[in-house]
């Protein structure tokens, strides 16, 4: 696994956890939430994750599958959504200083 995957990966499990409870005070960390799900589906069932969803283990199933995985490769849909959030969560974090 690329440095810059695994860093993507790490951050977005992070902010999974702020997603769920944050989800009903900011209706786009819920859309994110959802637009993951969606993205990352046919991903999330390959790799033995397809029965959680952001917020209750889905991107840390990911990752750990991921980690033991290093040659495996999630479709472009799913990281471009994981890549989305990450940077909207980093703007907000920088908007809030």
């Amino acid at each position: 696994m690329s440095l810059t995957m695994r860093a993507l990966l790490t951050a977005v499990i992070f902010f999974a956890f702020a997603v769920n409870a944050n989800a009903e005070k900011n209706p786009e960390m819920k859309a994110d939430a959802q637009a993951i799900d969606a993205a990352c589906k046919k991903d999330a069932a390959d790799v033995g994750c397809g029965d959680k969803i952001v917020g209750k283990g889905l991107l840390k199933c990911m990752h750990e599958y991921k980690e033991t995985h290093k040659d495996h490769k999630f479709s472009e849909d799913c990281r471009e959504a994981m890549k989305k959030m990450k940077e909207e969560r980093k703007e907000e974090k920088g908007n809030k200083k």
